[in-house]
């Protein structure tokens, strides 16, 4: 699952809290760009902490490479597109491969700034060819949908509250299908025109063919975002808080990273 992608911090002026944009490292906002837009994202994740055992053979890094190209179609929606690659650094396996593609659309249904809250309904199409967690190559189609709340506290408030709600139904050729459910919650506090900071919590959990257990993980850490005119760069900080069934202390480590952290670098056009 990916979970979700950064947009950008948009501020009318210094006074003005959050206009248009989000500071989150993972969770997705109500809002869309405006029509005819475009926005280019790079995103750069790396997974720490995922070895199992001691010595060569237990180490592991992942750095996940994903670059999408966002385009404002309406007042209301938006599309994208997105390309992902993965660079390994296991015992059994080394270098970068591409994993995969997916497209997505966004509708707002309420814009946060008239709404007490915003709301938004988010669909996702996507294919992988390459396991996330150790690089194997498999034929995978995933639909992910989610419901996006957002609440901005008032005209002039430097809070930002978002949360997201969703889905996700994986089909492996010749393998098992799945499915995952998923809740991440952000709050984001202005410092200036150009630096926010928040925090993030993300809890999933996943069961296969339709009703067993598989796993599951929680992940809170702090997020940093600067904006200057149409550039913006995030960076997020998630630790495993508990994951089941855990393999390493409390932790799925299977699964989910004991650490992982996000650079998220955009410019919008």
């Amino acid at each position: 699952m990916r979970l979700p992608t950064p947009a950008l911090l948009c501020l009318a002026t210094a006074a003005t809290a959050f206009a248009c944009e989000n500071p989150f490292g993972y969770s997705y906002i109500a809002e869309t760009l405006k029509p005819g837009k475009y926005e280019f994202e790079q995103f750069v994740t790396g997974r720490f902490g995922k070895d199992l055992g001691a010595g060569y053979d237990a180490r592991y890094r992942g750095f996940d490479l994903r670059s999408e190209i966002e385009y404002g179609l309406s007042p209301t929606e938006q599309v994208a597109i997105e390309f992902d690659q993965t660079y390994f650094d296991t015992a059994d396996r080394e270098g970068l491969r591409f994993r995969g593609v997916s497209v997505e659309y966004i509708k707002m249904l309420a814009d946060p700034d008239k709404h007490a809250w915003g709301r938004a309904f988010y669909l996702e199409l996507g294919y992988s060819q390459a396991s996330l967690h150790d690089g194997h190559l498999r034929d995978r189609w995933t639909v992910e949908s989610k419901y996006i709340f957002q609440h901005n506290f008032g005209e002039n408030s430097p809070w930002m509250y978002v949360a997201n709600v969703g889905m996700e139904l994986l089909h492996t050729k010749g393998g098992e299908d799945a499915f995952e459910l998923f809740v991440t919650q952000g709050i984001a506090y202005q410092l200036t025109k150009e630096w926010t900071v928040g925090l993030e919590a993300i809890g999933a959990s996943e069961w296969i063919e339709g009703a067993d257990f598989e796993e599951s993980g929680v992940q809170v850490g702090p997020a940093l975002n600067y904006r200057k005119e149409n550039f913006s760069a995030t960076f997020t900080v998630l630790a495993q808080l508990t994951g089941a069934p855990a393999n390493k202390g409390s932790l799925n480590v299977s699964e989910y990273s004991p650490y992982e952290a996000r650079l998220a670098l955009s410019w919008e056009f």
